[in-house]
């Protein structure tokens, strides 16, 4: 069973195109024609068909294509200089774990936590103890907790496909990506192929430095939310189909890749910041989850 379009989505998707048209100009014909256009499109799309990722990419690009501007290309940089800031801190609080279970147990709830943490709009800078309260409520807020699972599953593997989910959040997902390589396996990081909402691209790669970090970066080929094959280049698909274990951080990804049967393990961590999404997965709103799915 997939993740599919309901009520409750009418209003999230509706509620993010007007704050995209805003970011993206001031002129208020052009905000009133962007609307209208978006109105249009959901009377059309939106059905208990739909998928939420498929149509929250036809909405963003809609935007970009009649504003001429990617509306979150500047807060992206913020929360990619916002998180390198946070670097420091957190390779304390690695040293701070000791033997190699506690220290991928804490990789894990460091880029758990970064789906949480929206960099752009926290608007301060945090604390090493912050830090510590705030990888504490993520292990309390653990619905479901797969890490060890997770954890052997790369000790039994040779690569990784990393399939990152926001700018800011990428810079935490080194942390863990670090750990897994310790363990012996190629990390391949990929990325959006062009911009969609606040989703890490080249361009956010290259600012946090992920080459130096993944032994290899790529790009989904195209500027979707999560994984769709409709819209992904025949190169990352390729890639994605022989991959052995698969590693999909956030909703996007997590409500794209229901729309697939799974081909090997894939390792779900996110925050379920939806209803439809905590339904699916059985969690209340705002829980933090390390999910495996298997084929």
């Amino acid at each position: 069973m997939s993740v599919k379009v309901t009520l409750e989505c009418a209003h999230c998707l509706l509620e993010r195109a007007i704050n995209q048209v805003k970011l993206a100009t001031d002129d208020p014909d052009i905000q009133m024609n962007v609307t209208a256009a978006l109105l249009d499109f959901l009377s059309k799309s939106f059905n208990s068909e739909a998928v939420p990722s498929h149509i929250g990419t036809s909405r963003d690009l809609l935007v970009q294509k009649m504003t001429g501007r990617d509306p979150y290309a500047e807060l992206k940089t913020i929360s990619n200089a916002m998180a390198l800031d946070l670097l420091p801190e957190l390779r304390v609080l690695m040293e701070e774990s000791s033997g190699q279970e506690s220290r991928f147990r804490r990789a894990t709830l460091i880029a758990a936590a970064a789906n949480a943490i929206e960099f752009d709009v926290s608007g301060r800078d945090f604390d090493l103890d912050e830090l510590r309260g705030i990888i504490e409520r993520v292990e309390s807020d653990l619905a479901i907790d797969e890490v060890d699972e997770f954890m052997s599953l790369c000790q039994g593997a040779k690569e990784v496909l990393y399939l990152l989910d926001n700018a800011g959040e990428v810079v935490l997902d080194m942390i863990l990506i670090s750990e897994i390589k310790k363990l012996g396996l190629n990390v391949v990081a990929v990325v959006k192929g062009g911009p969609v909402l606040n989703d890490a691209t080249m361009i956010d790669a290259k600012e946090v430095g992920l080459d130096g970090c993944a032994d290899k970066v790529i790009d989904t080929g195209a500027a979707a939310i999560g994984v769709n094959p409709d819209k992904n280049s025949k190169e990352f698909l390729d890639i994605f189909q022989k991959a052995k274990l698969i590693i999909a951080k956030g909703m996007g990804n997590f409500e794209s890749l229901t729309e697939l049967e799974p081909h090997c393990p894939v390792v779900h961590i996110l925050r379920t910041k939806c209803p439809p999404v905590a339904r699916h997965i059985g969690t209340e709103l705002n829980k933090n989850v390390v999910l495996v799915r298997k084929p």
